[in-house]
């Protein structure tokens, strides 16, 4: 900790925090007061306070505030003075601090959060914020994998250029991160509403840019962590005991030198009153609390005990026991795993990676436990993939347990419309997420859709808050979720889904209340009734296509082409213009009637010039969609919107046109045009001018923000668009996309030919490379 002082400057420290993702480490306290070395972690915010010069200090409270008060009482024992802000209802960030306006006066003021870790330089935070004239300056941080905090887009003097609160992987262009430092002026804090739920992040920051009031962020020199998750702490204590980051250790910490015959592997942390026996390791990074005991031929490594025992021969490595927990005799603790207090762990019994037992919970002598214990009994976490789907094997990550979890958290919402194919298991797994759904008192409704996209025009038809499928192939599956518009479940949604699974949360209800099944049929007529319907225009031609076979969306493709007043033959041949629907009939692919292919991407550029010939010259494209579409748009006149980039307008312009993101509508839309106009499939195609993609991945070593943010600064023509990045070659279009389950970039290059698309797709993967291994 470095630095001039910041004299006379009054801070506020956002301590309100409940810490649900630290369970069970934070059960029965507030998150600011997980111990952390000696002391609660929001005793270390004072010591760095207090280090720049800072003594004069508000603490906000929320969760279990006695808890804090108690222990800290006016701050004299950590040589500042502490007021208390206790928040009766939730106020958000910035609507906390503006509780405490009063005590701040007029003069600017510090924010901090009271549960990080952190060594930031404050006074040269300070000396910037003062230099830039700035109303609000935030302490930025890099992250090589920041999809859990806030972006934070800045030029190269620091000025603010916009926010995204957590990102996808298709959103990141920049590793530095929003830590939750500030430097707040007056000014800012008049913009937000007294007595009224108000966030910094998310509402007085893009406030202020929108206003043209002086935003800065600079990334400020030191360490810092938001101690999120039981991982992130494991690793803040790791860096705390390498000397990466700057705390006062000495508190609590045994001076004098380890018994003879105990093996301590530095560096490590050990408390007073421990008894460590001859013939036990401990270390490297071990923290071994006040009260614990490690007995002879025990082993404690990268672990924390906080008053936790370690018996004769057992293991310990890479995991946190709170107090009282006992591992007896060669029992094993695997990485990621934390005991709550109480918990024993039997005689050579096992505790695998990653799980998480409740306190007083009991593993058998002998036991194996490979499911964490807790209230909603959930193991594995789950992740949505890029395309909006839970996979996973059958019986495995797929679990009915961890899909009657996955019910009780959607039950919540209300009714909940089913379907499945491809086999029993998708039934059974379909099935216990409708138990679930009824256990927390929602409605579900079973139905008799063929295809994700049948269930999803359920939903929509219905406006259902939630419609799911599950579809299996083989031993796997995907669960897919889609919103009130058939539209699959926003980022946002996913992540908070995501989380509650981790949690173990979700509801249960009396069985008064529990949630009744209803079957619902005749979703096939509907689907493909509604299809012909909305894509029709005024008048329409004989017309004879052709729908290949295989697929549950196919056999609907062809009921639905019917219905509009198609000649539907069923099959491959060439001559006729010919359709299928894939990925759960939400992609459609042609064939012109000489039996050239129309791919997805081409659909997309045609189905546009439709909608600006015949429809209402208004359409919305994802960002990745053929840049070819704007230059079709543009010969009309028009602008086309893109998702993510055009706001709320083209996000409602999309659900509206269902014919753009769903396969069987969009067949029915170009077979529509044909039928008004009489041409031929292949006629329509040669409207729109050639073009190709090619498409590629680059693997990264370093940090997806940061390969993404070094590509918009070096070309002078790359704009952000949506998920990614657009960037004019002078031969075609590339568009960079982060993708989200690997550490890797999605090239996507358009140009003319297949040859100058796949040159340009081989070009940039190179330098991407290059930005990769640059330091």
């Amino acid at each position: 900790m470095t630095g001039r002082m910041l004299s006379e400057m009054k801070a506020v420290i956002l301590a309100g925090g409940e810490g649900s993702r630290l369970r069970p480490l934070t059960l029965g306290k507030p998150k600011p007061m997980t111990p952390l070395l000696g002391k609660p972690v929001l005793g270390h915010i004072l010591d760095l306070l207090r280090c720049h010069g800072v003594s004069d200090i508000a603490v906000t409270l929320r969760y279990l505030p006695a808890a804090v008060t108690d222990f800290f009482g006016d701050g004299t024992e950590y040589g500042v003075s502490l007021r208390y802000f206790i928040e009766d209802v939730p106020l958000g960030t910035a609507g906390g601090v503006k509780k405490c306006m009063d005590f701040l006066g007029g003069e600017d003021f510090l924010v901090i959060s009271g549960d990080a870790v952190c060594d930031l330089d404050l006074t040269r935070l300070m000396s910037l914020h003062k230099a830039a004239g700035s109303a609000a300056s935030l302490a930025l941080s890099r992250r090589a994998e920041p999809l859990e905090y806030g972006l934070v887009r800045t030029d190269g003097e620091g000025k603010v250029l916009g926010f995204v609160e957590k990102p996808g992987w298709g959103q990141v262009d920049t590793e530095l991160v929003n830590t939750g430092i500030y430097l707040l002026s007056k000014q800012a804090m008049d913009l937000v509403p007294a007595d009224t739920p108000y966030d910094f992040g998310k509402e007085l920051f893009p406030a202020l840019l929108a206003q043209g009031v002086p935003l800065y962020g600079w990334e400020i020199p030191g360490y810092w962590q938001d101690m999120g998750d039981c991982e992130a702490y494991l690793d803040s204590v790791c860096d705390a005991l390498q000397g990466k980051v700057s705390l006062d250790l000495a508190g609590g910490r045994e001076t004098a030198p380890a018994p003879a015959g105990v093996e301590v592997v530095e560096p490590c942390w050990i408390g007073k009153r421990v008894l460590l026996a001859p013939g036990c390791r401990v270390g490297p990074c071990a923290v071994i609390g006040e009260g614990s005991t490690v007995e002879t031929g025990a082993v404690v490594e990268r672990s924390v005990l906080l008053g936790a025992g370690v018996s004769e021969g057992a293991e310990v490595t890479g995991a946190i026991l709170c107090k009282g927990a006992v591992v007896h005799r060669r029992a094993m603790v695997g990485s990621g795993a934390v005991l709550g207090e109480g918990v024993s762990v039997g005689t050579e019994a096992i505790v695998a990676p990653g799980v998480k037992l409740w306190p007083g919970r009991t593993v058998p002598e002998g036991g194996k436990v490979t499911a964490s214990q807790v209230t909603a009994g959930h193991s594995a976490p789950l992740k949505f993939s890029s395309g909006g789907a839970l996979r996973g094997t059958i019986g495995e990550e797929l679990s009915p347990e961890t899909m009657v979890a996955l019910g009780s958290l959607l039950g919540e919402k209300g009714q909940v419309a089913l379907g499945w194919a491809g086999g029993e298991g998708a039934g059974m797994l379909a099935r216990s997420i409708g138990c679930g759904v009824a256990a927390a008192g929602g409605a579900v409704m079973v139905s008799d859709a063929p295809c994700a996209s049948a269930i999803a025009w359920l939903g929509r038809h219905y406006g259902l808050p939630l419609s799911l499928f599950v579809q299996q192939d083989g031993d796997a599956a995907e669960v897919r979720l889609f919103g009130p518009r058939g539209i699959p479940l926003h980022r946002a949604e996913q992540r908070k889904l995501e989380g509650a699974l981790l949690r173990g949360e979700g509801a249960r209800v009396p069985a008064v209340r529990v949630g009744a099944f209803e079957t619902v049929a005749g979703v096939r007529p509907g689907y493909t009734g509604e299809a012909a319907r909305l894509t029709r225009f005024r008048d329409f031609h004989t017309l004879t296509v052709q729908v290949e076979r295989g697929e549950p969306a196919n056999d609907l493709l062809a009921a639905a082409l019917t219905v509009l007043g198609c000649t539907v033959q069923r099959g491959s041949r060439k001559g006729l213009p010919t359709f299928s629907a894939d990925w759960g009939g939400f992609r459609l692919t042609a064939w012109d009637e000489e039996g050239s292919l129309i791919s997805s991407d081409r659909i997309l550029t045609l189905l546009t010039r439709i909608e600006m010939e015949q429809g209402d010259g208004h359409a919305a494209l994802p960002s990745w969609a053929p840049a070819m579409a704007e230059r079709v748009a543009d010969g009309f006149g028009r602008t086309l919107l893109r998702l993510g980039r055009d706001g709320e307008e083209a996000q409602r312009l999309w659900e509206d046109k269902p014919w753009f993101w769903d396969g069987v509508f969009a067949a029915c839309r170009i077979c529509a045009r044909l039928g008004l106009t009489g041409e031929k499939l292949s006629d329509l195609d040669r409207l729109v001018p050639k073009f190709v993609t090619a498409r590629g991945d680059v693997p990264l070593r370093s940090g997806r923000g940061r390969v993404m943010g070094a590509a918009l600064s070096q070309y002078s023509t790359a704009r952000k668009e949506g998920e990614g990045a657009r960037i004019w070659t002078g031969s075609g279009w590339v568009y960079l996309v982060p993708l989200s389950r690997r550490s890797a970039l999605r090239i996507i290059a358009e140009a003319s030919d297949m040859e100058t698309a796949q040159e340009l797709c081989d070009l940039y993967r190179e330098k991407l490379r290059e930005m990769d291994e640059e330091e």
